[in-house]
């Protein structure tokens, strides 16, 4: 019954007040907006306006296709902006783990970033690390090293400590620290990784040559723990990992060392990354995080 353009043509006449101010606004002749009025009319049965009026005055039929020509057009342009607004590809973040303990708390960070996200799907790469770290857009590690077109953001500091059963005598009673030499009488648990890989060797035992009576490999931070409450072995672990744990209560709790083995996390990235923005949105997160696990 009725087009777009009868709509376009009663609202310029709405805004101008004459045919002859609409045709040119439309640019198009008066005859021609007089013809279209009047084959409009003539399929409604009524006229559109009253004639001969300053400004114009609309007929009932009129106002009813003015107040819908209102509510049309701006869904119509916001469309038509919608349509040519480039689209949003949705986004891949390739996150990858030294700190074997940190996934723990990275996971539910992650989680959340995601919601705040919807077009960002993060990842976590486990397998065959050293080659999936090298395709990570991100890589939490806590070893830093001068590298070019790499940045490191520093998430926080924390310290490595031994655990062991509440009445376990094997770290000895009368310190609270305990020296490298006394790992030769201990079954040390660690996780699934080669001996050069581990905190515990690289930086504590290996330089004095020491080598426990034992090592257990454990998989898991939890079961790790449980294990040394039960007297089964001694662990190292991230301070922050011992104090989120139930089992805490019943350990023995003690430094590496009387100076203590202190490392700091980091967030490693390319300077370079096409992803670079929403890393740096993700890395505050991180830090507060980080700093959350250390609130009692």
């Amino acid at each position: 019954m009725f087009e777009l353009k009868h709509l376009k043509t009663l609202t310029a006449l709405k805004e101008t007040g004459n045919i002859k101010k609409a045709a040119a606004k439309l640019f198009t002749s008066q005859s021609a907006l007089s013809h279209q009025i009047k084959d409009l009319e003539q399929r409604l049965g009524e006229p559109l306006f009253i004639r001969n009026t300053s400004p114009v005055e609309f007929s009932h039929a009129g106002q009813v296709l003015l107040d819908l020509a209102k509510e049309i057009f701006p869904a119509i342009t916001n469309a038509e902006q919608v349509l040519k607004a480039p689209t949003k590809q949705a986004q891949n973040l390739k996150l990858a783990i030294a700190c074997h303990a940190c996934f723990q708390w990275l996971l539910p960070i992650s989680q959340q970033f995601s919601q705040q996200h919807p077009a960002l799907a993060i990842e976590f790469l486990d397998d065959d690390f050293q080659q999936q770290a090298l395709s990570a857009d991100i890589l939490f590690t806590d070893y830093q090293q001068q590298e070019d077109n790499y940045l490191y953001q520093e998430i926080g500091q924390f310290e490595v400590i031994a655990v062991s059963a509440l009445n376990d005598s094997a770290l000895g009673s009368k310190y609270d620290y305990v020296e490298a030499e006394q790992f030769k009488s201990v079954t040390l648990l660690t996780y699934p990784l080669p001996n050069k890989q581990l905190d515990i060797f690289q930086l504590f035992l290996t330089p004095k040559g020491i080598t426990p009576a034992k090592i257990k490999q454990v998989n898991n931070s939890h079961v790790m723990l449980q294990m040394a409450a039960a007297g089964m072995g001694v662990a190292t672990l991230p301070d922050w990992l011992v104090s989120s744990l139930s089992q805490q209560a019943l350990l023995t709790r003690k430094r590496l060392g009387e100076a203590g083995l202190y490392k700091k996390l980091y967030a490693k990235y390319q300077a370079n990354n096409r992803q670079r923005d929403i890393i740096e949105q993700l890395i505050p997160q991180v830090i507060a995080a980080f700093k959350q696990l250390y609130v009692v």
